[in-house]
């Protein structure tokens, strides 16, 4: 079965690995039943794609028992194959509520991990004793979108690390490099500053984005498009 039969689903839900059984009906939290009963307001037999974000889903049909929701399985699991060509995009972290836009188009267009930066001339840097609850809440907004856009392996977010400590894993943006080609899949933006003589040193190579000044989320977003777009 392609996945693209996740497109005509009328809901997509994120469950535990273990709770995604041989079929049968498959248990759900408070919250996901809540979703798509009072929210979503399913109809009994509409069918509601189920994974675990580990590349393993299955279609359900959601069924009303009394004030009740539930799931049950009306096809085969299946085991998505993954690339062997993974797509990470590290970024340092922007103003306000642009991460959150950033976390949510990255997942959308299909990334398997977003590495977090403090870059030297960054402004915004997560306090230690933050990092955990920002990284939840990162990891939700991400969860969200998996639903929306049908994923069915979660993004991986890390924590911030000092961008000089990761840099040479990565090919930077930065005016004067090289095009992108195919065999970028591992690309760092940085903060709106740009990088500094440090960082510029470490990293692997450059390619440049274009003649204008982007955004480090547009940056993220515009080189995650075309580093998806080259392994498909």
């Amino acid at each position: 079965m392609d996945r693209s039969v996740l497109r005509t689903t009328s809901a997509h839900v994120l469950v535990d690995a273990d709770l995604l059984g041989d079929g049968g009906t498959i248990s759900i939290d408070d919250d996901i039943e809540h979703h798509l009963r009072r929210v979503l307001r399913l109809r009994d037999g509409e069918i509601v794609g189920v994974t675990d974000g580990e590349g393993r889903w299955c279609l359900a049909a959601s069924l009303r028992d009394g004030n009740n929701l539930r799931l049950e399985a009306t096809s085969a699991i299946v085991t998505e194959v993954t690339s062997a060509r993974s797509v990470r995009i590290a970024a340092a972290i922007p103003k306000g509520d642009r991460l959150d836009w950033m976390v949510q188009k990255v997942t959308e267009l299909g990334v398997d991990r977003l590495s977090l930066l403090h870059a030297d001339r960054s402004v915004v840097r997560w306090k230690p004793d933050r990092v955990e609850h920002q990284l939840a809440r990162a990891q939700r907004i991400a969860d969200e979108a998996l639903r929306q856009s049908r994923r069915v392996v979660r993004l991986a977010i890390d924590a911030p690390l000092p961008a000089v400590d990761v840099l040479d894993d990565f090919v930077i943006a930065e005016p004067g490099g090289r095009s992108l080609t195919g065999g970028d899949s591992a690309v760092a933006v940085g903060p709106e500053g740009g990088w500094s003589d440090a960082e510029l040193a470490v990293a692997r190579d450059r390619i440049d984005l274009g003649p204008t000044i982007l955004r480090t989320e547009t940056a993220a977003v515009a080189v995650s498009t075309l580093c998806v777009a080259f392994e498909r």
